[in-house]
C-alpha cells in the first residue's frame, strides 16, 4: 500500500479528533470512510476503467470539502463569545490544511499518471461479423509519434469465391449497423471514431476501412488522451 493511499485517510482521521460529539460527527464520518475507500480503489487500480478518474476526482472532492462543511456546522459563531470565534477560527485552519492537502495530492495524481494511457482496442469493437466473413489474420501493437497510440489491425475475408470487393462492401455494411459513422477518408477508405467512458475516463476509439487484394482491412486505434 502506497503512501499516498495511506494519507487518504487524514482527513477522515482529522475530523474524528477534532469534532466534538454530536449528531453531525457520525454522519461526516461515514462520508469521509466512503470517500477514502473509493479513492484508495481508485489509486489501486480496483475500480473500472471508464469509471476510475471520475471516481477519483470526486472521491478528492468530496475529501476536500466536506470536511470544511461539517466544521462549520459544528462550531457556529455567536457574536461576543471570543472563545466560540477563535475556535470557529481554528476549525476553519484545519479545513483549509485538509483542504491544500487534497488538492495537492490530486494535481501530484494527474500530473504523476498523466491522464489515461492509450490501449490496444479489442476486436469486439467490431461486433460478432455477420456469417460468411471470418478474421484471417490480426496484428496489434503500441508506438510513438506526436502522440502515444495502439492500433489492432484486422483483415477480414469472405466466403471462398467471393469478390474482394463484395467483402469490403459487407463489411462497411456491417460497421455502419453497428454504431460507426463511417465517412470518407479521402484514401479510398473510410473513418469513423466513438467515444466510451464518460466524463475524465471518456477516451476515443476510432476504426480505418480499407479493401485489399482478398477482401477488406479494419484498424482500430486509440490515442493518448493527454
Amino acid at each position: 500500500m502506497t503512501v499516498g493511499t495511506i494519507m487518504l485517510a487524514a482527513p477522515l482521521g482529522c475530523w474524528l479528533l477534532a469534532a466534538p460529539k454530536g449528531r453531525v460527527r457520525p454522519v461526516i464520518a461515514a462520508v469521509l470512510a466512503a470517500a477514502t475507500l473509493v479513492a484508495a480503489a481508485g489509486m489501486l487500480n480496483r475500480l473500472p476503467q471508464q469509471v476510475r478518474w471520475t471516481s477519483l476526482v470526486g472521491a478528492g472532492f468530496v475529501l476536500a470539502v466536506v470536511p470544511l462543511v461539517g466544521l462549520a456546522l459544528v462550531w457556529p459563531v455567536h457574536k461576543g463569545e471570543s472563545g466560540d470565534r477563535r475556535g470557529f477560527a481554528a476549525a476553519w485552519m484545519v479545513g483549509c490544511a485538509l483542504l491544500i492537502g487534497a488538492a495537492t495530492w490530486l494535481f501530484g495524481s494527474f500530473l504523476r499518471d498523466n491522464g489515461r494511457p492509450a490501449e490496444i482496442p479489442a476486436a469486439s469493437e467490431m461486433a460478432p461479423l455477420p456469417a460468411g466473413l471470418l478474421i484471417t489474420s490480426e496484428r496489434s501493437g503500441c508506438g510513438t509519434g506526436s502522440a502515444d497510440f495502439c492500433e489492432h489491425d484486422l483483415l477480414v475475408g469472405g466466403a471462398s469465391g467471393q469478390h474482394p470487393a463484395q467483402v469490403l462492401d459487407q463489411v462497411r455494411g456491417h460497421l455502419t449497423a453497428t454504431g460507426w459513422p463511417l465517412t470518407p477518408n479521402g484514401q479510398g477508405g473510410w473513418t469513423a471514431c466513438r467515444t466510451h467512458g464518460s466524463l475524465l475516463d471518456a477516451y476515443e476509439v476510432c476504426v480505418h476501412l480499407t479493401g485489399t487484394d482478398s477482401g477488406a482491412t479494419v484498424t482500430l486505434g486509440t490515442t493518448d488522451t493527454w
